[in-house]
Formats: C-alpha cells, sequence, structure tokens
C-alpha cells in the first residue's frame, strides 16, 4: 500500500509538471502572437497611406498622409485617409517627424480638429526618443486605435512597433528588431527600420540590451557610425 501511495505521488507530480508546463509554453506563445495585415496600394497616393499596414487590428502604421515622395497630396486627400483610418478604428493620429511646426503640420492638425480625430505630436529624431511618459501615453493610444507616422513609415516607427512588441506581447529584443527591419513581419510593405548610423539611439529605444544580448548587431551599428 505503502509503495503504492508514493507510486500514485510520483505520477501524479509528474502530470502536475507536464501541465504546468504545457502551459505555460501556451501562454508564452499567446504572449508573443502579433498578426500583420499589409496592402499592395501603399504607395502614398493610392487607397492606403504610404507603406501602411495593420498590427492586431488596432496599431495602423505608416508614412506621411501627404505622401512622403513628393509630399503632394491635397488636403481631400488626406481627409480622405482620416476618414479611413476613423473607418477602420482610429481614434487618434501619433505624428513622429520633424519639424512639428510647418504648413503641412499645421493643415494636418485642422483636418484633425474637423474629422474629430485627435492628434499627437511626439518630437522623435536620431537624437530625441520618447521619455517614459510619451511612451506610456504612445501605447495606451495605441490600445485604444491609433494611425503612428512619421515620414516613410520605416525607422521611428518601426522603433515604436518594436516597443510595442516588448511590452505588449513580451518580444525578446530580438524578436522584435527582426519584426521591424526590412523584410521583417511588421515591417510596411515599402520598407522597414534600417540598418543605418542614424538609428543607433531608435534601436536602443526598444533594444536596450542590444550590447550585451546581441553584440553582432550591436557591432553593424556602432561600425556603421565611424
Amino acid at each position: 500500500m505503502l509503495i503504492s501511495l508514493t507510486n500514485w505521488r510520483r505520477s501524479t507530480g509528474r502530470r502536475f509538471l507536464f501541465w504546468f508546463f504545457a502551459i505555460f509554453c501556451w501562454v508564452a506563445s499567446f504572449a508573443q502572437t502579433s498578426t500583420v495585415e499589409k496592402y499592395d496600394d501603399a504607395g502614398g497616393s493610392g487607397l492606403y497611406p504610404f507603406n501602411f499596414r495593420v498590427i492586431d487590428k488596432t496599431f495602423m502604421a505608416g508614412g506621411y498622409l501627404f505622401n512622403p515622395q513628393k509630399k503632394q497630396n491635397s488636403p481631400e486627400k488626406v481627409r480622405e485617409y482620416l476618414r479611413l483610418l476613423k473607418k477602420m478604428g482610429a481614434r487618434s493620429l501619433i505624428l513622429l517627424h520633424v519639424p512639428l511646426k510647418d504648413l503641412m503640420t499645421d493643415q494636418l492638425e485642422q483636418l484633425c480638429r474637423e474629422e474629430k480625430i485627435d492628434l499627437l505630436k511626439v518630437r522623435m529624431n536620431s537624437q530625441q526618443i520618447p521619455d517614459a511618459a510619451q511612451t506610456v501615453r504612445i501605447l495606451e493610444l495605441i490600445d485604444a486605435g491609433a494611425y503612428v507616422h512619421c515620414m516613410w513609415g520605416c525607422d521611428r516607427t518601426g522603433a515604436i512597433i518594436g516597443r510595442y512588441l516588448r511590452e505588449k506581447h513580451a518580444f525578446s529584443g530580438r524578436q522584435a528588431f527582426e519584426a521591424v527591419v526590412g523584410g521583417g513581419t511588421h515591417a510596411g510593405p515599402l520598407g522597414g527600420f534600417k540598418k543605418v548610423p542614424a538609428n543607433l539611439n531608435l534601436l536602443l529605444y526598444f533594444w536596450p540590451e542590444v550590447s550585451t544580448e546581441a553584440p553582432d548587431i550591436f557591432a553593424l551599428y556602432k561600425a556603421a557610425k565611424r
């Protein structure tokens, strides 16, 4: 009887560990799941904004609504995009490119007021990244439905996507990096996060551990910077 009880306890313990491990793996796998929908007509003057994609249904990302290539989209075309983004669930626009104050930015601000969509302006470039409070606000707006864009929808936008993947989906730094670089799952159809000197601080924004976790990748940016 004593032997049977001991065997039962061992068997129960093994089953518990098995199911605990299985559930842990399932939860971890779920946490890292992030869907992306990309669009062919994303040249910036057609159906969709430049480099447009939708992440997890609420996070829309891309480039300048006036079209970064020639900056020739009319205010009415921008208005059309704003209405499309609202229809797709965007309640806010998060503007990352600089300068924050120019004629087109003023026009965008006016159009957002008229179309009743909030506009958050965040100065982000190779030297300046969002602080902790700004990052929290950006992620809150994304959760509620937002269009995040810089000029081309690649680098600054890619850094925000990388930070989002790490904070919301528990991606590792390397996983987030591979997702946003050109050709990655979360890169735009026309380009992603580039390996150029100016992007070192943007890389550190979403992967501060890169120098120790992936010295091979860190070296690429450091080598480029020299």
